[in-house]
């Protein structure tokens, strides 16, 4: 009886420490596949903002296309195509015709694969410019595959006195 009682301590002894076990290690790695979430939204982050700063501050469009857009490259502002090359079909000469125009970008947020910028873009130092919200979409490359935006002008005074940043 002695024994039978040694062997259902040490049986339940081991029964659960290997209950602590596998807690530990689903613990681990609920904890490493968010990190890595958290990884490939910083690198979203990053490669959105990088994007923005080669095609529309540096005007090197077709260089950000490249290295920054996939494919199928979806498109839902209504004066642009679908695809990389109608990106840089529609931005090269508007650059080209704005060689001044530049974009500072005020905020960045992401959720998941998608990153939102909100943009002040200018034509030149004169300019009160345009009110911009990016929206890219990503792939799991850390390539932009879909965009949207929604542009405002930006009005000489506001209702509330306020800035649109």
């Amino acid at each position: 009886m002695k024994k039978l009682l040694i062997c259902t301590a040490v049986s339940a002894s081991m029964a659960l420490s290997g209950c602590q076990t596998a807690s530990a290690e689903a613990g681990r790695n609920q904890t490493v596949a968010q990190a890595a979430v958290q990884t490939q939204v910083e690198r979203n982050k990053a490669n959105a903002l990088a994007f923005y700063e080669m095609a529309f501050n540096r005007h090197k469009v077709q260089e950000a296309t490249e290295k920054y857009v996939g494919e199928p490259y979806l498109q839902h502002n209504p004066d642009v195509a679908d695809g990389g090359q109608a990106f840089i079909d529609a931005f090269v000469p508007f650059l080209n015709k704005h060689p001044k125009s530049k974009a500072e970008i005020k905020r960045v947020m992401a959720d998941g694969d998608l990153v939102m910028l909100h943009v002040h873009s200018t034509m030149d130092e004169k300019d009160r410019g345009e009110a911009v919200v990016d929206i890219f979409r990503f792939d799991e490359n850390g390539k932009i595959v879909e965009h949207w935006d929604v542009i405002q002008q930006v009005p000489e005074k506001t209702a509330s006195g306020r800035s649109m940043f």
